[in-house]
């Protein structure tokens, strides 16, 4: 565990026993960093791993108490991150503090369906601000679909939302602490912090998977069943474009790799070149018609009736909306990653004249945590994360972040993927 600071950020991540042993250990690395230009850190950003859940409340207090801010936002993860650090499975705590003017933030409480607490707060912040950037973490377990919530948040405050649904085995916690609200909300609801046009900022996403053919139209279906593509049965449209796949990156015919092996063996009796194929994961994603960066939401693909010719996924479409087919393994999610942290460097120093950014909040997919980052794809002892690979392309400077059930980007809903955001 290493601090990282500059003049307007610190940030440390730590694991631990327990909650007091890990708070310290962060704690003792932020009471290190120097004061900020402004004289004051005025916001912190805390995301505590599942096996904390119970805690964070103390945890937030004791921050708090001993260094002085008010207002702090997170929530619980199954992995928390930090710069070039990830911990799982174990107490650990990330966390960062940084120097943001008087009035340039607010924190609001749970959005919810339903007009509360968060409409005031936000409504009256707007009268003297101008939203640039929302901040926000989501509970997946509340009655209310998330999606819509996000709408909500999206048409209340007119800036571009990026966060991620908590994850966690044990309980769920945000947190939306400022000077009179509670540390910690435990059901429902989106809450987090807006940030103003005074704070200069920019967000990039990166997709986990790659087409494997063309997105058609959906011309037949009910609910969450396909039935057909461009009047096709929607299962012959999946298998041509796997075979497709298969032909073109391993210049072989599916059919004839397998006839080569013994029928009844296991995967890793198959030829080692389709292998990878087979480990890999295939989903279906739908386009976001509005996106000029070919964007889209994937979806698990959770059923298929052979018979009917019908996949089932794990989200309503109509007739009418577009779909493809996509997959996913270490290689695209790496090569997906590597792209988007080296287009939005160029973008900032094209914007700005100079890549510098103080600090940074990095979101990913759960499901990102089991793969392999490391160059090449030749994994080394132990899990090489994707923390050290943003390092490697944004720089050492301040970052935490949590691994996510479902990341937010443009008040949109998206799984598989990272969602980074650099305070310029």
């Amino acid at each position: 565990m290493t601090l990282i600071s500059n003049a307007h950020f610190a940030s440390a991540i730590a694991a631990g026993t327990d909650w007091r042993d890990t708070s310290k250990a962060v704690l003792e690395q932020l009471q290190r960093a120097p004061a900020p230009e402004g004289g004051k850190h005025t916001l912190g950003f805390v995301y505590v791993s599942d096996y904390l859940a119970q805690d964070v409340g103390s945890i937030v207090n004791l921050f708090r108490s001993v260094l002085g801010i008010d207002r702090w936002t997170g929530c619980v993860g199954i992995g928390v991150c930090g710069a070039g650090e990830e911990y799982f499975d174990k107490p650990a705590v990330a966390a960062m503090i940084g120097d943001f003017s008087a009035g340039s933030f607010c924190n609001f409480p749970p959005v919810r369906l339903e007009p509360g607490e968060a409409e005031d707060v936000i409504q009256a912040w707007k009268k003297e601000n101008s939203p640039m950037l929302v901040l926000a973490h989501g509970d997946p377990t509340g009655v209310e679909e998330p999606s819509r919530m996000l709408q909500k948040l999206d048409d209340l405050t007119n800036g571009f939302v990026v966060g991620g649904l908590s994850t966690s085995r044990m309980k769920y916690a945000q947190v939306c602490r400022d000077k009179k609200s509670e540390a910690v909300h435990y059901e429902g609801g989106i809450s987090g912090i807006v940030f103003s046009d005074a704070v200069p900022v920019a967000s990039a996403l990166t997709q986990g998977c790659k087409p494997i053919g063309p997105a058609r139209r959906i011309t037949k279906a009910h609910g969450h069943i396909v039935a057909e593509l461009e009047d096709d049965v929607a299962t012959k449209i999946f298998e041509r474009d796997m075979h497709a796949m298969v032909m073109t990156r391993l210049g072989r015919d599916p059919n004839e790799i397998l006839l080569d092996t013994l029928p009844g063996e296991e995967l890793e009796n198959l030829p080692e070149d389709l292998q990878g194929l087979f480990k890999g994961e295939i989903h279906v994603a739908l386009p976001v018609s509005e996106s000029d960066q070919a964007d889209y939401l994937v979806r698990n693909i959770i059923g298929m009736d052979d018979e009917e010719g019908t996949i089932s996924v794990s989200e309503p479409v109509a007739v009418g909306e577009r779909m493809l087919f996509v997959y996913r393994d270490d290689e695209t999610v790496r090569a997906e990653l590597s792209r988007m942290l080296v287009n939005l460097r160029q973008r900032v120093e094209r914007e700005h004249g100079i890549f510098a950014p103080k600090a940074a909040l990095y979101v990913s997919c759960l499901a990102r945590a089991l793969c392999d980052f490391s160059p090449g794809g030749l994994k080394p002892e132990g899990q090489t994360g994707e923390m050290a690979l943003v390092r490697e392309v944004i720089g050492d400077i301040p970052m935490v972040g949590f691994y996510a059930g479902g990341e937010i980007s443009n008040a949109r809903l998206y799984g598989y993927t990272g969602v980074l955001t650099l305070f310029l």
